[in-house]
């Protein structure tokens, strides 16, 4: 135990899509030796936290508290006595309802150095995602935010008096069950029975869901919608806006959920892979399946290697990954690089290295193996030195066909192994997949093997050939194959069915 005790951080998540969390909240999640996180509707977040971060979940499920108040604020202290750095992660703003002022309190009467950095409260996210503006000129010149949540999950003790300007947004948090009574309140207190009142339900997620009614309706019509928690309830003019600025619920993609096995790439996480964001941010429910992880290949010969070799070629961004991290490993001089040419296998390759400030001297029209090695025999001798940093279980058709008119060295950069800790089950409801997106026959492969049953895929996006044939051969119904082996391709795929 540290004698100089550490500093707690308190961090807010946002109203739950990823993208809201700010930049300064990142940064300490990075950082952070220990992370204390209620139950978040984005758990990518802890996706960010360094190797060896202790994460302790401190939260609320089904109405029973996983720790009390007291214990959590007693264990914030404990672990800053522990760590230099601890952040307590909280939904939504800490200060907004998220009794984050008394685990400051706490934490400043024990000497404890603090720090809080706000977040993006569903107090104006929902409602801007729901296409409601909290406030707008002419229509509500404030807003009033209410929690209708009580220590016993019973109706909150409002004095709806207080709450009959009609010029004023009410918003109200944690009362979804008490809606009807709620709008009855506001009618008792002196709002009228049309005011246009909404209640969005996930806001800010792929799975969002609102019923748009008046006082007199809301509380019929959120019944027979069966909307689920969390859920933010807003009453006021600022309503009728929803028809003309709801752009969330508009996105191609929005209302789709798509399954997407996916391998952790080299210095990659979820929430940095392409594919999986570019779907998100087109308005689809992504569930996110690890099914491997892309780990380099430590390289001890890798000078000689390099120091030989007129060509590099690359098949994959893992690849090229994989080389630069065998550049640190080995502490290579970059200078090394200055008369060795680089060939990639496409665009995505391609951008890759670009990335490493070095430009591809080959890229070749047909993105295959095939094409690189058609494209580089026009513009080698037989006396060429080509490298190949690919995958250790990479097909040894490049290989192949490059030995028959150059020298060849074939370098294994990086492999492709299973998730040691994989505890993904299908539940019942997910029996049948209505869609899913394979960017690689070994994906194909693990993601049915991992399977505690046999499901059918309705329909399945391929990046192309190799996938496609692995697809073939298990329980799918339809399977679409992309122009292009790129996830820009897919995503257009997907977009048009």
């Amino acid at each position: 135990m540290k004698n100089k005790m550490g500093k707690v951080i308190l961090v807010g998540a946002g109203a739950g899509d990823t993208g809201l969390l700010t930049i300064k909240g990142k940064k300490y999640i990075e950082e952070a030796d220990c992370i204390i996180y209620d139950r978040l509707a984005s758990p990518e977040l802890l996706g960010m936290a360094k190797h060896g971060c202790e994460c302790i979940y401190v939260g609320k499920e089904n109405h029973k508290h996983i720790m009390k108040q007291d214990a959590i604020n007693e264990l914030l202290y404990k672990k800053s006595r522990e760590y230099s750095l601890v952040v307590r992660l909280k939904g939504g703003d800490p200060y907004v309802f998220g009794r984050g002022g008394e685990e400051a309190l706490y934490l400043r009467k024990r000497k404890i150095d603090i720090e809080v950095v706000p977040g993006v409260s569903s107090v104006v996210a929902a409602l801007a995602d729901a296409g409601i503006p909290i406030t707008h000129r002419g229509i509500s010149k404030g807003f009033q935010v209410i929690t209708a949540h009580s220590k016993k999950d019973e109706e909150a003790q409002i004095d709806y008096t207080l709450l009959t300007d009609e010029s004023m947004t009410c918003v109200f948090l944690m009362g979804l069950a008490h809606v009807e009574h709620i709008a009855e309140e506001l009618i008792r207190a002196g709002r009228r029975p049309d005011t246009p009142a909404a209640v969005i339900s996930n806001g800010t997620l792929a799975t969002q869901k609102k019923c748009i009614g008046t006082l007199e309706s809301i509380g019929y019509k959120v019944k027979c919608a069966k909307l689920e928690s969390p859920a933010i309830i807003v009453v006021g003019n600022v309503v009728l806006l929803n028809d003309q600025l709801d752009f969330f619920e508009k996105r191609p993609l929005f209302g789709r959920k798509i399954t997407v096995p996916y391998i952790e790439a080299i210095g990659e996480r979820t929430h940095f892979n392409k594919l999986i964001t570019d779907l998100q941010q087109l308005g689809a429910d992504v569930d996110t399946i690890m099914v491997g992880k892309i780990l380099p290949i430590p390289i001890s010969d890798f000078e000689k290697e390099i120091s030989s070799a007129d060509w590099i070629l690359f098949t994959s961004r893992n690849g090229v990954r994989a080389f630069f991290y065998n550049m640190k490993f080995n502490d290579t001089d970059i200078r090394r690089l200055a008369k060795i040419r680089f060939g990639v296998v496409g665009k995505a390759t391609e951008q890759e290295l670009k990335n490493y400030q070095i430009k591809a001297d080959l890229v070749p029209d047909e993105q295959t193996g095939a094409g690189l090695a058609k494209a580089l025999k026009k513009q080698i001798s037989d006396q060429t030195k080509v490298c190949i940093f690919s995958a250790k279980e990479a097909s040894e058709d490049l290989e192949r066909e490059l030995q028959k008119f150059c020298h060849v060295i074939k370098t294994d950069a990086y492999e492709n192994v299973n998730v040691s800790e994989q505890d993904y089950i299908l539940k019942p409801a997910d029996t049948v997949i209505s869609e899913a997106v394979f960017t690689s026959a070994s994906n194909v492969e693990r993601f049915f093997q991992m399977l505690t049953e046999e499901i059918m895929v309705e329909r399945a996006y391929s990046i192309g050939k190799k996938t496609t044939e692995a697809l073939k051969k298990k329980t799918v119904m339809n399977i679409c194959e992309s122009e292009e082996s790129t996830y820009e391709s897919v995503v257009s795929l997907i977009t048009k069915k």
